[in-house]
């Protein structure tokens, strides 16, 4: 039975995708038109699929959006704020999803390391081999809207040896409007054999407005390459942030994924992490602070597809208000993929009565010889350890910020980025200042 695809009335989004600019290469041409035939064959998702059946988009669906020419876009101002020290030569910046050389910097990574915007790159092998080909298309309708409306992007290559001598700044910023718009960030990252690079992945919403971003982000690791990347999601807080990360990993590689989200009304988040060879390693961790009426969505896939190897993840969520958490983990090892060494977990500190979370982490295993384990804890603080931290001294509300404060910090602790790090560190604390008197109102979870 082949389901006919639902749209949004009166077909906001499919009237914006069809009205993109027209592409000046062969190979955005080619995007579009996959991501079309994509588009007209995907329904748009509702409650009754099953992967979506928690997740509320009347965010979408009752949202008028327009073009970016016609949203009333006011200037970026003041952005400098945003950029980190570490990376004053190694910044790609993107406004609404369009590149910025002006306040961009990409001169100090070292010999072997290409970084700049996509559209500059339509004739690098890598770019030919590469872009479009990795993301997945199945039954996800939004990376076909990012296929058919993105203009630029950030590109990074490390050739085989390049060690980046400085953490890759992606800033992506989303200035004030007066409608609501949709920006496309798309992201392609190459690293050879033995290569090593840190990237620093930003999402600012500058204004409190409403926008809808849809960033795509394809990453390869080739053999004995190594990559940290730190996705910061800080999209206002009227904002609807769709992300759609892929990373493929080859023989003796790592990869590492650190996700935060602290804004936006509704954001879902899709990682997927896909083995390609024996002996890799990756990470997968996560964390969410949510408050009010956030909706934040985490649905992760760690693909096994070979024998040999080690995955991790860990996400962490607190949530506050009437605010909604959504998890699903799942952890597939193929029939030949022994000797897997792989743990999921996600734990939830819910800080009001009003606040609900949905978790489901999944284990599908086709192979007999593995280690694999997950789990999943909802729950409200232990009383015996704010009763202990009260009997030290400290007043209750006190003992609460800091027990949210430490639960939240373990997910950052690995983030290697003195700055990021102490600006991570400063978001928690703000988040549990704010938020150490929970409302008391009844509510069914």
């Amino acid at each position: 039975m082949t389901a006919h695809p639902t749209r949004i009335e009166p077909s906001i989004l499919h009237k914006l995708a069809m009205h993109s600019p027209e592409p000046d290469n062969r190979l955005w041409t080619g995007i579009r038109e996959k991501s079309m035939m994509r588009l007209n064959s995907t329904s748009f998702p509702h409650r009754k699929i099953e992967e979506w059946r928690f997740t509320d988009l009347k965010a979408i669906t009752r949202t008028e959006f327009t073009g970016m020419d016609k949203a009333g876009m006011q200037p970026a101002a003041g952005i400098e704020k945003y950029f980190l020290p570490e990376a004053d030569r190694s910044r790609l910046v993107f406004i609404n999803g369009r590149f910025h050389e002006i306040y961009s910097s990409i001169g100090g990574l070292g010999k072997g390391v290409t970084v700049g915007n996509l559209r500059n790159f339509p004739k690098n092998k890598v770019v030919q081999e590469y872009l479009n080909k990795l993301v997945n298309y199945e039954n996800d309708i939004f990376t076909a809207y990012n296929g058919l409306m993105f203009e630029d992007g950030a590109f990074i290559h490390l050739e085989k040896g390049a060690k980046a001598e400085a953490p890759i700044h992606v800033l992506n910023l989303y200035t004030d409007s007066a409608k609501p718009y949709i920006a496309n960030p798309r992201m392609l990252v190459m690293a050879e054999e033995e290569s090593d690079v840190t990237i620093i992945e930003d999402h600012i919403g500058l204004g409190e407005n409403s926008y809808m971003t849809i960033p795509v982000c394809e990453v390869k690791v080739k053999q004995k390459a190594h990559i940290h990347h730190v996705r910061i999601q800080r999209d206002s807080i009227k904002a609807i942030h769709m992300s759609r990360p892929i990373t493929y990993v080859e023989k003796n590689s790592e990869y590492h994924s650190y996700t935060i989200t602290l804004g936006a009304k509704l954001s879902r988040n899709e990682p997927r992490v896909i083995q390609e060879d024996e002996e890799v390693n990756f990470t997968l961790d996560g964390l969410v602070l949510i408050d009010g009426e956030q909706i934040a969505d985490t649905h992760s896939v760690m693909d096994h597809r070979f024998s040999h190897a080690n995955s991790h993840q860990l996400h962490k969520v607190v949530v506050n208000g009437s605010a909604h958490s959504i998890f699903n983990g799942k952890i597939f090892v193929r029939r030949d993929a022994q000797k897997i060494d792989s743990f999921q977990e996600n734990r939830n500190l819910l800080l009001s009565v009003d606040g609900l979370v949905n978790t489901k982490p999944q284990l599908e295993i086709f192979a007999d010889d593995v280690l694999c384990s997950h789990g999943a804890t909802i729950g409200n603080f232990d009383p015996e350890e704010v009763f202990y931290l009260q009997s030290r001294g400290m007043t209750e509300e006190k003992a609460k910020e800091v027990l949210t404060y430490a639960f939240a910090l373990e997910t950052i602790e690995n983030v290697k980025v003195e700055s990021v790090h102490k600006l991570l560190v400063e978001e928690v604390y703000r988040y549990t200042k704010a938020n150490s008197k929970p409302k008391q109102k009844k509510v069914t979870i």
